[in-house]
């Protein structure tokens, strides 16, 4: 049975109720991912120079200059760029900030290490397994750490497991897993040796 002239009236406003609708919830989605969730995000892009002398590396035709031993905050887009650095023979070679734009611009290929470090009240040592890095026995619970010498090392924490930040005395519990919480954070090699030693004698 066909529908009267009404009924396909009816119809034709609420599907465009509908396409009203879903268009409004993606703009306050947005909205609200602009205004609330990006500002609480506070990771940093940082081109990093754990080396002992001074370098300048070039990101879309612009020149940083990066002090030995330090490390620059940049403001960068996600997606591709590219990078150039002569002390270390990188020529408009690609950088894809992805998934995210925080994270550690390597320039030098120096040796990174990604690691979960573990926050609990309990006694969970028999869980540890250990494994190499670099020639050193390190004992984790949540995998393997990875080194790693890409030019872009990603925070996956959105700020809190980058190089400038200082690694937390405590984290606050995972509500699903009530035996331990952790953060994902990158070390410089050295640096991570040092944490390593200090917290697991």
């Amino acid at each position: 049975m066909a529908d009267t002239p009404n009924q396909s009236d009816k119809k034709l406003k609420k599907a465009h109720i509908i396409i009203l609708a879903s268009v409004l919830i993606a703009f306050f989605a947005y909205g609200y991912y602009e205004v609330v969730f990006k500002a609480k995000l506070n990771g940093a892009t940082l081109i990093d120079n754990p080396t002992g002398n001074t370098i300048t590396v070039t990101i879309d035709s612009e020149d940083y200059t990066v002090p030995a031993n330090a490390y620059i905050k940049v403001d960068l887009e996600e997606g591709k760029h590219s990078i150039s650095c002569k002390n270390y023979n990188i020529s408009k070679q690609d950088l894809i900030l992805e998934p995210t734009i925080y994270g550690v611009i390597n320039p030098t290929k120096s040796k990174y290490v990604i690691y979960n470090i573990i926050y609990t009240n309990k006694d969970l040592k028999n869980q540890y397994k250990p494994y190499q890095v670099e020639g050193k026995e390190i004992y984790s619970l949540l995998g393997a750490p990875t080194v790693t010498t890409d030019l872009f090392v990603p925070d996956r924490t959105l700020g809190k497991g980058n190089i400038d930040n200082t690694e937390p005395s405590s984290e606050t519990y995972n509500k699903m897993n009530q035996d331990y919480a952790y953060l994902t954070k990158i070390f410089r090699l050295k640096d991570f040796f040092d944490f390593y030693d200090k917290n697991n004698k």
